[in-house]
């Protein structure tokens, strides 16, 4: 599994690639420069904390899931299986991988599986999605979404208030339920496999009350203060061999076991 890092030119660095950027795509080699600005924070939102970033920063995160999947396919064209998580979060990779193994490779759809009511203030309906902390896409799937060019089109215009409906007819504002929207409901892609994976594998670091949610089944662990990483290390770091085991309930829908 290779594992990089997507960004774009941010605001705070003047629209241009940082110095501390440069050193790190120099060193590791693990970074993706898109050739796109992300959007202006205009909420009180903290990094890995609730909420959202506000309308333009949340529009530039659609635009760099969009280029990433776009992007990813003739980047590595072998590649059988390509995920998108958020940058807070702790990715168990072994246990990750030994789930992929396990599943079929064509028409998957996995991540933690939700229902939105973001849209009904526009009139529109409401909507089921994998939530955009990690979810990941078999191949042909990545395929029929960057191939669908009325998305690929939003993706390189520039957003205004004039064209906030053609946005949000395709949920433009968020980037994982505009994935399952076009995959699901403008596309129609099949067949595809949900593999839906549960809270023992997929949770927030803490609880409301600030306790660790940290548990051995866990796989992508969300919203991490910056000394959660070498602690989660510690922990797993030297699992490079976890037992996973999925079941499959329908055609269509595939669970992670939890125990």
């Amino acid at each position: 599994m290779l594992v990089l890092y997507v960004l774009g030119r941010h605001p705070s660095h003047g629209y241009k690639y940082s110095a501390a950027l440069l050193e790190e795509a120099s060193q590791w080699h693990d970074v993706v420069a898109l050739p796109m600005n992300e959007g202006r924070v205009t909420t009180n939102k903290t990094i890995s904390g609730e909420g959202f970033w506000g309308l333009e920063a949340d529009i530039g995160m659609s635009r760099k899931t969009y280029m990433w999947f776009d992007l990813a396919l003739p980047l590595f064209p072998t590649a059988m299986y390509i995920a998108k998580g958020d940058d807070d979060i702790f990715l168990r990779v072994p246990l990750f991988v030994a789930i992929l193994r396990l599943l079929p490779r064509r028409g998957i759809y996995m991540g933690n599986h939700i229902g939105t009511t973001h849209f009904v203030h526009k009139g529109l309906p409401g909507s089921a999605f994998m939530m955009g902390w990690c979810y990941t896409l078999s191949r042909d799937v990545a395929e029929a979404l960057a191939s669908y060019k009325p998305l690929r089109r939003l993706a390189y215009l520039p957003y205004s208030e004039e064209l906030d409906d053609e946005f949000s007819l395709l949920r433009f504002q968020h980037e994982d339920v505009m994935v399952a929207w076009v995959l699901e409901r403008v596309i129609k892609y099949q067949p595809m496999v949900y593999v839906k994976v549960l809270g023992c594998h997929i949770h927030d670091a803490r609880n409301v009350t600030g306790h660790s949610q940290v548990v051995p089944t866990s796989m992508c662990v969300h919203h991490l203060a910056e000394d959660d990483y070498a602690a989660l290390m510690a922990r797993f770091g030297n699992d490079t061999s976890p037992v996973a085991r999925v079941e499959r309930v329908s055609e269509d829908v595939i669970y992670p076991s939890c125990d």
